[in-house]
């Protein structure tokens, strides 16, 4: 979230899929909190459970191109003295991002936070960042197996609520550990491999639009070519609980399935929001364009916002009377455009955004 720093000229595209990967979350998050899982309209129900899932992959997967940008991208920093500073940089912003995370999940008892989560990728990000892209596709396919493994033998709605909607051992360390690595919203087992990958998509020229182009179609074809093996398998499996669990490409629980499919729809996302960037130049929407883009370099200020003002308002005044989904798209469209014309104002007298500024003035 606003982490890259590069001396090479700002590939907006990657600005405007985090902009649009927010409005996901949004809508995601909205949906959880208000709609309380019941359906009232199939219509916009479905649209929105598409997006589970796939627009906090697209964060992570940004977050690692952005960090491998930081590393040098496609020439990566072969000094130890800077390979050294820039581990530490990442450790601190890490920590700045845990207790962050942390004061959201206490003070708002927002359970979906991943903040906290992206502290943790981000140290463990740190030490392979210099890998070799061999050893990092390795690992990202350790990850997966221990992933599988660990969700075949242990209960994967262990601390859960029935409704899945609170933690109630979080803040044991048993819990707290279980959670992080297992059965939390986003666990390192396996959701770090959305940053891994992240790091390989930023060893790509993104300058080079004809491997841009050829990458969007590879990675969408794969993408369906997992749904379609996913829905096989379990139709296959005669559609059984068990079948489901390990073959679905839905987020909870994540399976490897889940993993390859949100992870190849999401860089498919990134290559279209390229190319989106080239032929906006030759529009007449450079813009609206340039403010939806703004709104994605303060990524980490909206997501603190769209919990903290949104959630607190409605704990406040409403006490989370239940809503619909139409409800919901309407709420998520009316912040996303308040987020955007905060971000164009802002901007005009900042570099960045407030908690940017923050993050950077405490961490570096």
């Amino acid at each position: 979230m606003g982490i890259t720093d590069t001396k090479t000229e700002r590939i907006t595209g990657f600005d405007f899929a985090r902009a649009l990967a927010i409005l996901g979350m949004m809508l995601v998050n909205y949906r959880l909190v208000f709609t309380m899982e019941r359906v009232t309209w199939p219509g916009p129900a479905g649209a929105i459970a598409l997006l589970e899932g796939r627009a906090a992959a697209v964060f992570l997967l940004l977050a690692g191109i952005g960090i491998s940008l930081m590393s040098g991208g496609t020439r990566p920093l072969d000094l130890v003295q800077e390979q050294r500073k820039l581990r530490t940089t990442l450790v601190r912003r890490a920590l700045f991002l845990f207790v962050l995370g942390m004061v959201l999940y206490t003070a708002f008892e927002w359970t979906a936070d991943i903040l906290h989560y992206y502290g943790v990728f981000m140290v463990v990000l740190a030490t392979v960042l210099f890998a070799q892209r061999r050893s990092i596709i390795l690992l990202i396919l350790g990850l997966l197996a221990v992933s599988t493994v660990m969700q075949l033998l242990l209960d994967y709605t262990a601390g859960w609520t029935a409704d899945f909607m609170a933690y109630h051992d979080f803040f044991t360390l048993r819990g707290f550990l279980r959670h992080t690595l297992f059965n939390g919203y986003h666990p390192l087992f396996p959701w770090i491999a959305f940053m891994l990958i992240g790091i390989l998509l930023g060893r790509t020229d993104f300058n080079d639009l004809a491997t841009v182009r050829r990458r969007l179609l590879l990675s969408a074809g794969a993408a369906l070519l997992i749904e379609a093996v996913s829905r096989i398998l379990i139709h296959l499996a005669g559609g059984t609980e068990t079948a489901i669990y390990l073959f679905d490409t839905k987020p909870m629980n994540p399976t490897a399935f889940y993993v390859a499919a949100a992870a190849a729809w999401g860089t498919a996302f990134i290559y279209l929001c390229r190319l989106l960037q080239e032929w906006v130049k030759r529009q007449r929407i450079n813009r609206l364009y340039q403010s939806i883009v703004q709104t994605g370099q303060m990524a980490l200020t909206h997501y603190v916002l769209h919990s903290v003002v949104v959630l607190g308002v409605f704990y406040t005044v409403d006490e989370l009377a239940y809503r619909d989904e139409w409800f919901v798209v309407l709420l998520s469209a009316g912040v996303f455009l308040g987020m955007v014309l905060f971000s164009v104002l802002w901007l005009k007298k900042f570099r960045r955004g407030p908690l940017e500024l923050v993050m950077r003035r405490i961490a570096g």
